[in-house]
C-alpha cells in the first residue's frame, strides 16, 4: 500500500485533481453548519469538470500531461485564491496602484504567458515539483478531513451565541416575530417638505392608522448604506481605530455579518431570514442570481469570477458598451426588489415552531426610479447613470413605494399568528443634492415602529438609528440598554 501510494505521488499529477477537492472541502468545512453536502458535491464536480477542460486544452498545446496539468493548475489556483491574495494586497498596500485590477490582471497575464513559454521550451520533466505538489495537497486534504470529522463528531451546532454583557437574558419574555424592513434612501418627511416641497403626511397617517408609531424627526447616523446598516444592526457607532490596516468597508461588512441584534435574537432561538443585499454568517444574500445554490457563495465568494462579478462587471459593460449588460444592471434592483418582496410575503405566511426574524431590504425609493406613483414605468433613458438627481421621479417612485409598503405591512399583520414587531425605516435620506443644500438633509429618514403592546412612550421624536433598535429591545424584550449620544458622520463613497 505504501509503495503504491509512493509510486502514484511520483508518477502522476494528482495535485491537479486534488486542488479543486481541497478548495471545496476547505470551504465546506469552514461553513459546515450552513452548506448542504449535496451542494458541496455539486460544486466539486463542477470545478473538477472545469479543470479537465483546461487540462485537455493545454495537452493540445504541449502533448504532455504533466505540463498540461501545471498550466491548468495555475489557472485554477488563480481563480480559487484570487480573493484572498487581493485582500492581502489591499491590507499591505492600502490605496496603492498595486491593488488595482488594471495592474493585477496585466501582471498575472504576463506571468502566465511566461510560464506557458517556459513549460513549452523545457525538456527535463518537472517530477520534483509534481511530487511536492502532490504531497502538499494530500496533506492539506487530510488536515481538513480531520477538522471536518471533529465537527461531525461534535454534532450540529445550534444557532445561538452567548449573550453580550450589555444584554439581559430574556428566556421567559414573549417572542413575537420581528420584521426589519429597510427602504433604501427613504427621506424623512422633514427633508421631503423642505427640499422637495412634498408632504408625505398621508402615508404616515395610514401607517398610524395601522398602529405604527412615527418618529417625526428621525435621522440616520451615517449617510452611506453599508455604514448605516452596520451601525443600526449593532446599535452602535464605528470604532475606527479598531479596523487597523483592514479596509474600512471590509470591516463594515464584518460588523454587518455578525451584528448584535442578530446575536441577541439567535440567543432567543429566532429563525433568521436574510432578504437583504448583505451576506450574514451562514445566510448569504439571495439577491445575486446564479445557477449554483445560493449558499455556495459561502465557498465561492472569494474566487476570481465572483470578485469580477461583484466589483467590475458593470464598469466593463459601460466601457465595452454592452447594451444587454447595461440593461441587466439597470434593472437589477427592480428584479431583486420583486424577489425580496415576494420572499417576505411567503415568509409571513409560513407557520413555524420558532419565532422569525426577517430582514427585508428594498432598494426603493433608491435610484433607479422605475415607476411613477401609478405604477407606470419611466423610460429607460431616465434610469441610466446620471439621472439620480431627478427629484420629481424620486417623489413619484416614493409614492409608488408607499403603496407597496402598505400592502406588505397589511399582509404581515393579516398572516401573523400573534402581533409582530415591525420596524419600517430608511437607512438614510436622499443624498443627490446640490452644494447649496445643507448636508443635514442627508440623514433625515423614515422611521416607524409597530409593537405588539403599542407601548411607544420610550420613543423620542428625534431618535437616531443607533438608538432605534435599543428602544425596541428595551420596550419589547425587557432590556436595559443605555442610549447613545446622537451624532452624524458624513462618509465617502465606499
Amino acid at each position: 500500500m505504501k509503495n503504491t501510494l509512493s509510486i502514484l505521488l511520483k508518477r502522476y499529477p494528482l495535485f491537479f485533481y486534488l486542488l479543486p477537492v481541497f478548495f471545496v472541502l476547505h470551504g465546506f468545512t469552514e461553513n459546515y453548519y450552513f452548506v448542504p453536502v449535496k451542494d458541496a458535491v455539486l460544486l466539486a464536480g463542477l470545478y473538477i469538470a472545469s479543470s479537465l477542460v483546461w487540462l485537455f486544452l493545454f495537452w493540445l498545446l504541449y502533448r504532455n500531461w504533466l505540463k498540461a496539468a501545471l498550466a491548468g493548475f495555475f489557472i485554477m489556483a488563480f481563480h480559487f485564491f484570487f480573493g484572498t491574495l487581493h485582500d492581502g494586497l489591499r491590507t499591505l498596500f492600502t490605496g496603492s496602484f498595486i491593488t488595482k485590477y488594471t495592474f493585477i490582471l496585466p501582471v498575472v497575464f504576463i506571468l502566465f504567458v511566461l510560464m506557458v513559454i517556459v513549460l513549452k521550451n523545457r525538456k527535463k520533466p518537472l517530477l520534483q515539483v509534481m511530487y511536492y505538489l502532490n504531497i502538499l495537497f494530500l496533506l492539506l486534504i487530510l488536515i481538513d478531513t480531520a477538522w471536518l470529522a471533529s465537527k461531525f463528531l461534535a454534532g450540529r451546532k445550534k444557532e445561538e451565541t452567548a449573550l453580550s454583557k450589555e444584554f439581559i437574558d430574556c428566556n421567559h419574555c414573549s417572542k413575537p416575530d420581528v420584521y426589519v424592513i429597510i427602504t433604501d434612501e427613504y427621506a424623512g418627511n422633514r427633508e421631503l417638505k423642505d427640499v422637495f416641497h412634498f408632504d408625505n403626511t398621508a402615508f404616515l397617517e395610514q401607517l398610524a392608522a395601522r398602529g405604527f408609531h412615527i418618529i417625526p424627526n428621525s435621522s440616520s447616523n451615517y449617510n452611506m448604506t453599508p455604514y448605516s446598516i452596520a451601525s443600526t444592526l449593532n446599535m452602535d457607532y464605528f470604532e475606527f481605530k479598531k479596523t487597523g490596516r483592514q479596509p474600512l468597508l471590509s470591516y463594515t461588512y464584518e460588523k454587518i455579518s455578525n451584528n448584535r441584534l442578530l446575536q441577541f435574537l439567535y440567543h432567543q432561538q429566532y429563525k433568521f431570514y436574510n432578504y437583504s443585499f448583505f451576506d450574514f454568517k451562514g445566510q448569504p444574500t439571495v439577491t445575486q442570481e446564479t445557477f449554483l445554490p445560493a449558499k455556495m457563495k459561502l465557498i465561492t465568494g472569494q474566487t476570481f469570477l465572483s470578485r469580477i462579478e461583484k466589483e467590475i462587471r458593470y464598469h466593463l459593460a459601460i466601457t465595452l458598451k454592452s447594451n444587454r449588460e447595461i440593461r441587466k444592471n439597470t434593472y437589477f434592483n427592480r428584479t431583486n426588489n420583486e424577489k425580496i418582496y415576494q420572499l417576505t410575503i411567503k415568509t409571513a405566511e409560513e407557520k413555524t415552531n420558532q419565532p422569525k426574524f426577517v430582514l427585508t431590504h428594498l432598494m426603493m425609493p433608491h435610484y433607479p426610479y422605475y415607476y411613477n406613483k401609478d405604477g407606470i414605468e419611466f423610460p429607460f433613458e431616465q434610469l441610466t447613470e446620471g439621472n439620480q438627481h431627478r427629484r420629481e421621479n424620486y417623489i413619484e417612485y416614493l409614492q409608488y413605494g408607499n403603496k407597496k409598503i402598505l400592502a406588505l405591512v397589511d399582509h404581515i399583520l393579516k398572516n401573523a399568528s400573534a402581533p409582530p414587531v415591525i420596524i419600517l425605516m430608511g437607512d438614510h435620506g436622499f443624498r443627490h443634492l446640490d452644494k447649496s443644500v445643507d448636508t443635514k438633509y442627508y440623514f433625515y429618514n423614515l422611521a416607524s415602529v409597530y409593537l405588539p403592546g403599542k407601548n411607544y412612550a420610550a420613543f423620542s421624536d428625534s431618535l437616531t438609528n443607533v438608538n432605534l433598535l435599543r428602544t425596541v429591545l428595551n420596550t419589547t424584550f425587557n432590556q436595559q440598554l443605555a442610549y447613545l449620544k446622537d451624532t452624524t458622520y458624513i462618509m465617502e463613497n465606499p
